[in-house]
């Protein structure tokens, strides 16, 4: 691995520097180009990694030689963005949730497959040092098969964008929030949702057009069942907060956020507890890890390997699937399969 990859960053705001920063981490990239509306504001971001800022990704895909095009902007801009990058070529690195309908994530699947190039959403919490491990601790057997499980991810509103209050762009918090746990209880059973059943509502941010709280229910094809809880209906000063416990045949795993040894495995005869330390340390890397370097570090080495992403794009039209699948259940007041 000695190629150094051109990218072009699409937004500038808090993803978009967050993404920026991990690509500088691992020495590999050189950030050539930031697109946004506000030109000024993105000029100021580019230049402090010598890149050009530009209004749309046409004229910097025109200009610049770039290899991967990092779309870090409101959900509901996904699909375009997407679908312009692959067409010409180039490589996608896409924020989560892949889009706000299962027809425009198709169609960014379809257009990366058309150009052959590879397509990765940033399902983020795969890449969490705490996540990892769990998921590591259930594949080794830890617990046995997992059977049931809880988890609770709870925080402010973001006030860093207006998109995200208005649920025709963000997906409300079921779509932009509950999705991560969606997906991350998909990977630790390795198995497909079969049926969702959901209450989905406005709690405390009823001035707004947008769901604030969401309680989920998902049963899976091998018999296990989930419990996703996700809430924006909490005050500003409320801390961020992830909680997540798995039920397996042999024992339980527990994993806490606020916790400075965060993961736990509980035994009938033993328990253990595990720090993000367990996981390898990378010379020159604040420690934990940061899951963003994991992150772009690993499509990097997808690319290289030519290897499918962790979280391709159709590993994310499921978690999607099964977000929307939980919206409708709430409307209708019944279970609902996900839409393959």
């Amino acid at each position: 691995m000695n190629k150094h990859y051109k990218i072009c960053i699409v937004g500038y705001g808090f993803m978009g520097s967050t993404h920026a920063s991990a690509w500088r981490l691992t020495g590999r990239a050189e950030i050539k180009a930031f697109i946004g509306r506000n030109l000024g504001r993105a000029g100021e971001v580019a230049s402090k990694y010598a890149a050009k800022a530009y209004p749309t990704l046409s004229e910097a895909l025109k200009n610049e030689d770039l290899d991967i095009v990092d779309i870090c902007t409101p959900t509901y801009t996904h699909r375009d963005f997407a679908v312009e990058a692959a067409e010409a070529g180039k490589h996608i690195l896409c924020e989560k949730p892949i889009a706000l309908t299962l027809e425009d994530a198709d169609e960014m699947i379809r257009a990366s497959e058309r150009a052959n190039v590879k397509f990765m959403v940033a399902h983020c919490l795969r890449f969490f040092s705490e996540y990892a491990k769990t998921k590591e601790l259930i594949r080794d057997g830890a617990i046995g098969e997992p059977v049931i499980s809880r988890a609770h991810r709870a925080g402010p509103l973001p006030t860093w964008a207006s998109w995200f209050s208005d649920q025709s762009k963000s997906g409300g918090v079921t779509v932009d929030l509950a999705i991560h746990d969606i997906d991350f209880l998909r990977w630790c059973y390795e198995d497909e949702v079969e049926r969702v059943y959901a209450s989905v509502g406005r709690l405390a941010r009823r001035d707004l057009d947008m769901d604030d709280h969401a309680l989920i229910l998902m049963r899976f094809r091998g018999g296990g069942i989930a419990h996703v809880e996700a809430s924006w209906a909490v005050p500003q000063q409320y801390p961020f907060t992830m909680t997540a416990e798995i039920a397996g045949t042999k024992g339980i795993i527990s994993l806490d956020n606020h916790s400075t040894i965060p993961v736990k495995v509980i035994k009938d005869d033993s328990t253990q507890a595990y720090a993000p330390d367990t996981l390898p340390w990378v010379p020159g890397m604040p420690f934990p890890i940061d899951p963003y370097y994991r992150e772009v570090l690993h499509f990097l080495e997808c690319i290289e390997a030519e290897r499918k992403p962790l979280t391709d794009g159709l590993e994310a039209r499921k978690a999607l699937a099964i977000a929307l699948a939980a919206r409708e259940s709430s409307r209708k007041g019944e279970p609902v399969t996900p839409k393959g």
